[in-house]
């Protein structure tokens, strides 16, 4: 009993702590998004801070937010912003289970994001409608919308889409029974976002799916585990919709491995919940929990009455499932009073839910075949898709490295043929040159009969033009340039028994004197001048 009291007053505080604080930081965002003197950028990011922050947490407060978010988003002509608004409500609209109007939203938000031409928001859509008609038990269209939106995902890749999409698929495995296949499947959308910066919801719903599947395989203690790393993070975020779904389950657990006082504890955590949302599949689930712990705990009366109470309220489009539970927990109650007659009416109902359960069981395995052949189809078409365009990037990738070699080599042939014209042109030159240098000792410019080979510079006449006197090492570097005016700085330096760094300094200084401009052939049309000058 101090237990129970003790779990209400630090639920209770814990709540209303949360929901003070949501309720401070949305009244922040508000006074935001209402003053028309903020940029709509900061008007609008603050109705879409708000919508992540109580969606799950106040789902019909958000609604009418959403409202004039559509309004603004529609007077300032914002497609993305009207996309945003359209894909929000069709959220918001599927949690609470209302699948024909979240799927009017998600298709109004498809037409957007083709009207946008953006791939992240194009590929989202087609997840989100293929929850809806997962939610509506057509897993096959469901498959097709996750696979599509895989590819783009891939395509683009966007690790956190991806592993949302892998996800998917895995809970379409789930729904038709291949636990095997949906755990392969969260194990891939958990790698695809390690060590990714994703929002910590998106990990979270990774863990209730192998916490549910291993519920389903009745590994408890497996499936524990997975739903306490979920509610780390959910009890944070206050998702309150996943949070019903890991309490539910939890109590559930815990009845089934006989620990009645956790399975209270959580049962009270789904109640207090449930009761918040006001969703009524979620209310009598809860309600038929507390009944079969009722009946755990040896208070057959109670979880009798419990049970009749719950099954007075039930109307036609009550679930199978919720029905066949409360058959089965009235039909042990009503043996457990030695109510034979009553028993056996539970019985009998319990025995046609049962068998229209197995009959929808059938069908999923008929599903899962189809399914199966489904999907295989489509991988194989992905497959072949893929290897296409993979053959056509390695063709055009062959054709662009084929056009670099060509191109290379029409340029190395271009830039050949202008290095092979250079150096004939500079040789040409260079012989010129050297032609000139000859007929300037024949003197036969002046027409002076003198003997090339005595032909001797003149020093004072260079002297007296360069208006310099020149030193003995400049004087010996010329006279060996008049014999050999096309000999390398390093013959030339042995010759004049000085270094090739005296050699080039004793150069640099005499093209100065000589006022020497040619680039290419310096000491040729050095001596040229030299030889010029003592002819004059």
């Amino acid at each position: 009993m101090k237990y129970r009291n003790v779990f209400r007053i630090v639920l209770f505080f814990f709540f209303i702590t949360t929901n003070f604080v949501a309720q401070n930081k949305s009244y922040d965002l508000k006074v935001i998004w209402e003053n028309t003197k903020n940029a709509d950028s900061i008007r609008f990011n603050a109705l879409a801070d708000y919508y992540k922050l109580n969606n799950q947490a106040q789902p019909d407060s958000t609604l009418k937010v959403l409202d004039y978010y559509y309004q603004l988003a529609k007077e300032k002509n914002n497609t993305k912003e009207l996309y945003n608004v359209a894909n929000d409500r069709g959220g918001i609209y599927r949690l609470k289970g209302e699948l024909d109007t979240s799927m009017s939203y998600y298709q109004e938000a498809e037409k957007l994001a083709t009207k946008l031409n953006d791939s992240i928001l194009k590929a989202a859509n087609l997840g989100n409608i293929g929850n809806v008609y997962a939610n509506k038990k057509d897993y096959k269209k469901a498959l097709q919308y996750f696979t599509n939106s895989l590819t783009i995902y891939k395509k683009i890749k966007d690790k956190t889409g991806e592993s949302r999409m892998l996800s998917s698929i895995g809970n379409v495995y789930l729904y038709i029974q291949n636990y095997d296949l949906a755990l392969a499947y969260y194990q891939k959308a958990l790698t695809a976002i390690k060590n990714s910066d994703v929002p910590p919801r998106s990990i979270a719903v990774i863990y209730i799916n192998i916490g549910w599947t291993n519920y389903e395989l009745k590994k408890y203690k497996e499936s524990i585990i997975h739903y306490d790393k979920a509610l780390k993070i959910l009890e944070v975020t206050n998702d309150k919709f996943f949070l019903v779904s890991c309490y539910s389950t939890l109590a559930n657990i815990y009845i089934e491995l006989n620990e009645l006082e956790k399975a209270n504890f959580y049962a009270k955590k789904n109640s207090f919940l449930c009761n918040e949302l006001k969703i009524e599949g979620y209310t009598l689930d809860s309600e038929i929990i507390f009944a079969k712990i009722a009946f755990k705990e040896g208070n057959i009366a109670e979880a009798r009455k419990k049970g009749e109470t719950i099954l007075a309220g039930l109307d036609i489009n009550s679930g199978h499932e919720i029905k066949l539970s409360l058959y089965d927990l009235l039909y042990k109650c009503y043996q457990a009073e030695n109510n034979p007659e009553k028993s056996l009416e539970m019985f009998q109902k319990y025995t046609i839910y049962k068998d229209s359960i197995q009959l929808e069981k059938n069908k999923i395995s008929l599903i899962r075949e189809v399914i199966k052949n489904e999907f295989d189809d489509i991988v194989q078409e992905n497959k072949l898709k893929n290897e296409k365009e993979k053959a056509e990037l390695e063709l055009k990738q062959l054709k662009k490295t084929y056009g670099i070699i060509i191109g290379s080599l029409i340029l190395i042939g271009l830039i050949t043929l202008y290095f092979n014209r250079n150096l004939k042109r500079n040789r040409k030159k260079r012989d010129e040159l050297l032609q000139e240098i000859e007929k300037l000792k024949n003197n036969e410019v002046n027409a002076l009969v003198v003997n090339p080979h005595e032909f001797q510079l003149v020093r004072e006449k260079i002297e007296n033009f360069i208006q310099r006197k020149l030193n003995d090492t400049d004087w010996n570097v010329l006279n060996i340039l008049l014999k050999e005016p096309d000999i390398s700085n390093k013959e030339l330096a042995e010759k004049a028994f000085l270094s090739v760094d005296g050699i080039g300094s004793a150069l640099r200084r005499m093209y100065i004197y000589f006022d020497i401009k040619e680039s290419k052939y310096k000491k040729i049309a050095l001596i040229t001048e030299a030889i010029k000058i003592s002819n004059h």
